[in-house]
């Protein structure tokens, strides 16, 4: 644990580099998604890079901060 109050803090990506300079595990999955495909994920609660590696057309993202909108 790197805050004494994990509750009310935000992780940010300095807090990963701090957790694995410590000697912390970090484990990697790995999503492969088709082009068109798309997710959504708490992406501010564990550590991601959204890379388009190998990819020859532009990827598209789309973030809210807190709730998401209102559908109706």
């Amino acid at each position: 644990m790197i805050h004494n109050a994990p509750e009310r803090h935000y992780p940010h990506t300095e807090d990963t580099r701090q957790y694995v300079a410590a000697g912390h595990p970090l484990r990697c999955l790995r999503i492969r998604l088709d082009p068109g495909d798309g997710y959504i994920a708490p992406t501010e609660l564990f550590p991601h890079d959204g890379s388009t590696a190998g990819i020859d057309r532009p990827s598209v993202a789309a973030f809210w901060l807190g709730r998401t909108p209102n559908a109706s």
